[in-house]
């Protein structure tokens, strides 16, 4: 079996939770033997379609996806790799009562139902999803995915002396709150400090310099990979509870026992793609 990861980008434009996710994805199935590759969304044609039928599609971010070709897509093998919720146009369902999306708003529907599946990264993730859409197959995987590189890093630094300082991450993206969880510090008379890098391990290093992480988003996280890798490294967490991984039995864990747990995921997400394809 052929194995196609489809995204609007990869860790090659940058490093992102998606684009970090995918990235380890692509290294689970390579590591057992697989026959896998990356395609971006605004390359994949119909003819494509046709020359790859008999393929299992693994498909992420799709807002490069064309109407004719996630039509054609329905008719192959596909899952969904559900990094936020594209069946609103703007992703963010906490702007309705109880995330429930009007129904003339609900865009993509058909191409959610005809999945094999859609692999949900939390089960407040998975209740959104199926709020919004009739008749939708979904599995909460309860996770993501890091690499063994990434996950001995965030070991070592769990025991890193912490400052008396809480992190707020830096980011452009009004959703992510971050006047909001500066607003948090002050108020609550905690000396604060914006984190940003673009190297992604040095970005994790500088998170792991204080004792806390101050995130207070206005859009639902699936999960919140900052927050879960926050956690692994011993940081205390300052959340809403429109935060995913808030909600999975697991989430009291932290530093080694929490690496443990997502370490097995590894293992775990391939199972679920091989059952999903019938060959297990």
């Amino acid at each position: 079996m052929k194995y196609l990861i489809c995204s609007d980008f990869f860790i090659e434009d940058g490093f992102g939770g998606a684009a970090l996710n995918d990235e380890e994805l692509f290294g689970v199935l390579k590591s057992k033997g697989e026959d896998v590759e990356k395609i971006k969304t605004s390359t994949i044609g119909t003819q494509f379609l046709k020359s790859n039928k008999d393929s299992f599609f693994i498909v992420s971010n799709f807002f490069g996806l064309i109407p004719e070709v996630r039509e054609e897509l329905q008719r192959l093998k596909y899952i969904i790799i559900a990094h936020d919720y594209k069946f609103v146009q703007h992703t963010n369902p906490a702007l309705y009562k109880d995330f429930v999306v009007p129904v003339n708003e609900i865009v993509n529907e058909a191409f959610f139902r005809n999945a094999q599946s859609i692999i949900c990264q939390s089960s407040f993730q998975e209740k959104i999803y199926h709020k919004n859409l009739s008749d939708i197959k979904t599995i909460n995987f309860s996770g993501n995915l890091w690499s063994e590189e990434s996950l001995t890093l965030v070991a070592s630094l769990s025991s890193k002396t912490k400052r008396e300082m809480i992190s707020v991450v830096k980011s452009p993206y009004p959703e992510k709150g971050v006047p909001e969880s500066i607003k948090f510090c002050i108020e609550n008379r905690i000396d604060y400090e914006l984190v940003h890098d673009e190297n992604y391990h040095d970005f994790l290093s500088k998170l792991s310099n204080n004792k806390g992480l101050a995130f207070l988003p206005l859009s639902p996280e699936t999960l919140s990979r900052v927050v879960v890798e926050c956690k692994m490294m011993n940081v205390k967490v300052f959340i809403s509870d429109i935060i995913g991984a808030k909600h999975e039995p697991w989430f009291d864990k932290m530093g080694l026992d929490l690496i443990d747990v997502m370490r097995d995921k590894r293992e775990e997400i391939y199972k679920i793609i091989k059952n999903l394809d019938g060959q297990l």
